[in-house]
Formats: C-alpha cells, structure tokens, sequence
C-alpha cells in the first residue's frame, strides 16, 4: 500500500475567542492547498480513500486535495488523526484499509511525524511542514518497515530522500 501522510495547510492563529477545533484555513494556505494538490496531480497521486482529522482545517485541506486528487473522492473523516489521537489509533486505522492500494491521511502535528517514524523504525522524524506530504511505501510483511517514496514540501522539490525529514534536527542549546 502507498499512505500518504499531509499536514493541513496554514490556519488562522490560536486565540482566546477561537476554539482549537473550529480553526480554519487562510487564504495563503487555501492557495497553498490548492497548488499543492495539482502537483500532487502531475505526480499521479491517486488515493482510493482520503481519512481526515475532523477538525475543520483538516478537513477543508482534504476536501481540496480530494477536488483533484481522489479516485473516487471518497472521503472520511476519524477521531484518531486529531490532535489528542495516538500513533497505535492511527495504525490500526492504516491496516483497516488493506484492500486498497493507496491512502491519504491528512492531519496534525506531532501525531503524523510519529506516525511516520513508527512506520518507518526511526526513534523520530522532523515534524512535516504545514501543507507538506510524505509518501510512504508499506511492506506487506509484517514488521518490515516503511519506505520513503518522497516528501514535498509546499514550493519546494519533491524529495526522494525526505533528508530534511528524516535527519535528527540540532540539539536545542
């Protein structure tokens, strides 16, 4: 299976009169969004299923990604991928999914890097950016872990190796 791990686009800022859940999209990530979904597009990224966050970022990045890039533009929305979810909801969502050949998850940080690291038997990976993806080919044997197709990053390149991803950022002084 392909999963596809994207962090929604850039989100109003937290505030004191705006609740966590109900944070929507700017105009600069609608944009961004949109963009980044044609090039998702001219790379051929077609998921059979879309599963978001339910929260409302979340799901307008995937409601834009699901416009252009979804088979069938099936898509879903899971507790599991919200901010308080854990990496063990997350993976037993990825293996509900096992007949089909291509996933998109879309969601928050912390949870998707640790998603990422899991799948790939890393101690950690760098959060992914705001509005990025990271595609992933997992094995069919159990245990065996992930490996990194490509990671792009909004106006950037798409990277074969995910180096900014995967490699340990500096120590904090």
């Amino acid at each position: 299976m392909t999963l596809y791990l994207v962090r929604h686009g850039e989100a109003v800022e937290r505030t004191d009169g705006i609740d966590d859940e109900v944070r929507w999209l700017t105009a600069k990530g609608r944009k961004g969004m949109t963009k980044a979904a044609g090039r998702l597009r001219k790379r051929r990224v077609r998921p059979d299923l879309l599963i978001s966050s339910p929260l409302t970022r979340a799901v307008q990045t995937a409601e834009l990604l699901a416009a252009d890039v979804a088979r069938r533009g099936d898509l879903r929305a899971d507790a599991a991928l919200s901010p308080g979810g854990n990496v063990e909801q997350v993976l037993a969502l990825i293996r509900g999914q096992n007949r089909i050949d291509a996933l998109m998850l879309v969601g928050h940080e912390p949870l998707l890097s640790r998603v990422a690291a899991e799948l790939l038997g890393r101690p950690r990976v760098n959060a992914l950016a705001k509005g990025s993806c990271l595609a992933l080919e997992l094995s069919a044997k159990s245990g065996k872990p992930a490996r990194v197709l490509w990671y792009a990053v909004p106006g950037s390149k798409f990277s074969p190796t995910a180096k900014k991803l995967l490699d340990p950022a500096p120590a904090a002084a």
